[in-house]
């Protein structure tokens, strides 16, 4: 499987059930893709990087290594998603992707 490595902005919804939606840097998590042209959705596992304190409502920069092949024809700068731990943990959309 190949690693892909993206900066998103992400919106994180209020917890659900005492579990904190982005409960540290970094932390596992679903990405759920929407394609832009077939309207289908895609799950990659990734790895969630925050440098700052997530508060509900507020957007933070992240970054995203998603693993799963194809994953460049999910994701790609202007895309948004859906950030998956136990349930829906908030909403982002990718701003580039990192070359490392």
């Amino acid at each position: 499987m190949k690693r892909f490595k993206y900066q998103a902005l992400i919106t994180p919804r209020p917890p659900e059930g005492g579990h904190a939606a982005l409960p540290g840097p970094p932390c596992r998590m679903v990405v759920r893709a929407r394609h832009h042209e077939t309207g289908l959705s895609r799950l990659f596992p990734a790895l969630v990087s925050t440098s700052e304190e997530t508060q509900p409502g507020h957007e933070i920069l992240a970054s995203l290594v998603v693993t799963g092949d194809g994953a460049t024809d999910w994701l790609a700068p202007g895309d948004d998603f859906t950030l998956w731990r136990e349930g829906p943990a908030g909403n982002g959309v990718i701003t580039r992707r990192l070359f490392v």
